[in-house]
């Protein structure tokens, strides 16, 4: 007969599976999209329009800015990239890397410079939920003893 500890144990595991596959599709469209720009991507010098703030604690600043992709046609895409070496200051240029199928798809050369072959999200995602899974586990495991 099953002791309670082996259905918590169950519960947990389930909990600890959608929690790493809701983590993996929310984190890997911006890897997908940090890969596919280090791939595909060319340069274009963004001029800062203004600043952002970062959508969570820790992450990197998020600038607007205007790049030109063809430098013979007037006007300029407005697009939002993340950058954390140096945040430019207003009127300021720098690097930006963009899409040539998506122009509106862009980041800042720093930020992909800094993006392995795997996103962030894609390293981090599965061993966080394994250590949740290995650490409640092994508590529950023990408190069932």
């Amino acid at each position: 007969m099953p002791n309670r500890g082996d259905a918590v144990l169950r519960y947990w595991a389930l909990f600890c599976a959608v929690g790493a596959a809701i983590s993996a599709l929310v984190s890997f469209p911006r890897a997908q999209r940090e890969r596919r720009l280090k791939k595909h991507g060319r340069t274009a010098t963004g001029i800062c329009r203004g600043h952002l703030n970062p959508k969570a604690e820790g992450e990197p600043m998020r600038v607007r800015c205007g790049i030109r992709i063809h430098p013979e046609q007037k006007g300029e895409i407005w697009v939002v990239v993340r950058t954390h070496d140096r945040i430019p200051q207003v009127g300021e240029q720098f690097t930006v890397v963009y899409d040539p199928e998506d122009p509106l798809q862009a980041e800042s050369l720093d930020v992909i410079g800094e993006s392995r072959t795997w996103g962030y999200g894609d390293l981090v995602s599965l061993p966080v939920w394994a250590s949740i899974f290995l650490v409640y586990g092994g508590c529950m495991a023990a408190a069932s003893d």
